[in-house]
C-alpha cells in the first residue's frame, strides 16, 4: 500500500500503513515509523478518529489523524482549521441528485442538481464556517465523479 503522506512541522513525512479489518466494520490503522519496528494503530469510532495505540507528540498525532481522514473518508473532499479547530466537511450523497453537507457530523446545507435546467444549486445555513467558493469547488468534484453522485432518478 502507498505510505501515508502526513504534513507536519513544515515538513513532509512518510509513515508505511496497513489496513486491518475489525469486527462490525471497524478498521485498525497501523502507522509504522521509519525503522519499520514501532508503530500506531488509529481508529475510526463512532465518525471520530483517535490515536488507539501509541504515544505521539500532539502536532504529529492531529497530522496522522488529518492524513488519514483526507486519504480514507471518501466522502471528505476538505479539512481546515478554524480558530485551532479542525473542521471536517463531508458532502454525503442522497437520493434524487441531492447532497448534504456536513461539517464536524453537523448539517449545514444542500447542493441540488436540477435534470430539468441542468444546474446546480445549493444553500447553506447561515452562520456557516463554509463559504460560496468552498462549495462550488465541491459541486465541480461532484461533476467530475470525484464525489459520489446517486443517480436513481428515472424511477
Amino acid at each position: 500500500m502507498k505510505p501515508l503522506e502526513i504534513f507536519c512541522r513544515n515538513r513532509v513525512m512518510h509513515a508505511q500503513i496497513t489496513v486491518h479489518d475489525k469486527s462490525m466494520g471497524m478498521k485498525d490503522y497501523h502507522l509504522y515509523n521509519k525503522n519499520g519496528l514501532a508503530f500506531y494503530v488509529f481508529r475510526k469510532f463512532q465518525g471520530v478518529w483517535q490515536l488507539a495505540y501509541g504515544v505521539l507528540a500532539d502536532d504529529i498525532k492531529e497530522a496522522c489523524i488529518d492524513a488519514l481522514v483526507l486519504r480514507f473518508d471518501t466522502d471528505v473532499p476538505e479539512l481546515f482549521y478554524h480558530h485551532g479547530k479542525r473542521q471536517v466537511v463531508e458532502v454525503r450523497a442522497k437520493e434524487y441528485s441531492l447532497w448534504h453537507i456536513y461539517l464536524n457530523n453537523a448539517y449545514v446545507g444542500s447542493i441540488q442538481y436540477y435534470t430539468f435546467t441542468k444546474q446546480f444549486n445549493y444553500h447553506l445555513d447561515d452562520n456557516c464556517l463554509l463559504t460560496d467558493d468552498q462549495v462550488q469547488k465541491y459541486i465541480v468534484l461532484i461533476q467530475r465523479g470525484e464525489l459520489k453522485w446517486i443517480k436513481d432518478d428515472m424511477r
